[in-house]
């Protein structure tokens, strides 16, 4: 069990067969997640490719989240939320400086480059995330809205591994903003061995 402090990340790898599970403590905080094949950085999940196999910008239960070369890397087995981001990019310094004016902010970013150090994966090789609990909408004309989230207290998202993974989370620091209800708070991941 991790406790993901608010406004940090972390990183661990899970093996095939195991289920990861997010929870959002407070409720309303995103849970922004990459994921690395444990053997081959360079292959990792992809927010594009699982859009495109699902033909969907929304996850449904049995999802499977998929890598850029298009193999299943993770399958959704449990929602109770219903509603995730596979859109938005991490948040990073320069968005915080060019639409806040507020230098050296947290982000998702950082904190997923710092979490997967120790991995030897550098920041210029993050994907794209997959952001759990984040709620974004698309307008009549294409633009996107970022919303609170709908999570409560205690949701989560279980994911089963369908093969060995480097994953890294991120309690989204955005503060600015509804993404996190303009509060950003924890997170917990736990691995069950079933």
């Amino acid at each position: 069990m991790l406790n993901v402090t608010a406004r940090k990340g972390v990183a661990l790898e899970i093996y095939q067969g195991e289920r990861l599970q997010i929870v959002d403590q407070a409720g309303k905080q995103t849970a922004v997640m990459v994921a690395f094949k444990k053997d081959d950085h360079s292959e990792w999940l992809s927010p594009a490719h699982t859009r495109e196999e699902a033909r969907s910008i929304m996850l449904a239960m049995n999802s499977e989240l998929v890598s850029n070369r298009r193999h299943p890397l993770l399958r959704l087995e449990e929602d109770q939320v219903g509603r995730h981001d596979l859109i938005m990019p991490a948040c990073d310094g320069r968005r915080y400086l060019d639409h806040y004016g507020i230098p050296d902010h947290p982000s998702c970013q950082d904190n997923l480059t710092t979490a997967l150090a120790e991995f030897n994966i550098p920041f210029d090789r993050l994907p794209d995330p997959v952001n759990f609990f984040m709620q974004t909408a698309i307008l009549s004309k294409g633009e996107l809205e970022v919303r609170e989230p709908i999570s409560q207290e205690g949701d989560f998202v279980v994911l089963r591994a369908l093969t060995d993974l480097i994953v890294a989370v991120s309690a989204c620091p955005q503060d600015r903003s509804a993404q996190n209800g303009h509060n950003p708070t924890d997170l917990l991941i736990r691995v069950f061995r079933d």
